[in-house]
């Protein structure tokens, strides 16, 4: 179910209008990047704001990982791609 309230991304506070997914458990969703290198740069984002991916729960991680392949899927749907590059940014020193 799509947020009907602001979602936090880290120290951004996104509208419920910016975000496209959200996982059946709601652990997970996806939003459009705000600066998009390519078309369709999209973030898939863990709903829990973490400083870094290793303080994830088993379920957290198990969800973001699917939810990242629903939204492959999504991509290559509306974008008619063959292909995705997959980009990990994981802690303040790579940027996040």
């Amino acid at each position: 179910e799509l947020p009907t309230e602001a979602v936090q991304f880290g120290k951004f506070s996104l509208k419920p209008s910016q975000v496209f997914f959200t996982s059946t458990s709601g652990l997970s969703f996806a939003t459009v990047n705000l600066k998009p290198l390519v078309p369709g740069h999209m973030l898939v984002v863990p709903r829990r704001c973490i400083g870094s991916i290793g303080e994830l729960t088993d379920e957290e991680m198990e969800d973001l990982w699917l939810s990242v392949r629903a939204v492959q899927r999504i991509l290559e749907g509306k974008h008619g791609s063959q292909g995705v590059t997959l980009g990990l940014q994981d802690g303040p020193e790579a940027g996040q």
